[in-house]
């Protein structure tokens, strides 16, 4: 929509719940979370909802994305090792990494302008940073 709130345009038609986007830094892309395959995963879309990519899937929740600064980077959290770790992949959805890898609940990644770290926050734990 608009930044008046008009012109708003529905982007998904899935009877699922389609939740959590968030818009890529050039304004050009949608990374989204979908119940749809019957599980928390992640997809990808124009802003106008064409070109909708399901992103390779982990057979576990996998939800939260996040854009890097540059756009060419997606973060996200995923349940696929037993509890919530944070993780990145490249926004076509190759290169999936673990960024994370401990006990705690990593939840919440989010992206900075270059030159600043970028936090997540753990539940229960000390707020680590990585850049």
């Amino acid at each position: 929509m608009s930044s008046d709130g008009s012109s708003q345009l529905k982007l998904t038609y899935s009877p699922a719940s389609d939740w959590a986007p968030a818009c890529s830094p050039d304004g050009t892309k949608i990374a989204f979370v979908s119940e749809r395959d019957s599980n928390n995963e992640k997809y990808s879309m124009n802003v106008d909802g064409s070109g909708e990519l399901r992103l390779p899937q982990s057979g576990s929740a996998d939800t939260f994305p996040a854009w890097s600064p540059g756009g060419s980077r997606i973060t996200f959290v995923s349940q696929r090792d037993g509890n919530r770790e944070v993780y990145v992949m490249v926004s076509d959805g190759s290169g999936q990494t673990n960024l994370t890898n401990n006990a705690a609940e990593d939840t919440g990644p989010v992206s900075r302008p270059a030159g600043h770290r970028s936090p997540f926050h753990p539940i229960g734990t000390a707020q680590p940073r990585y850049s």
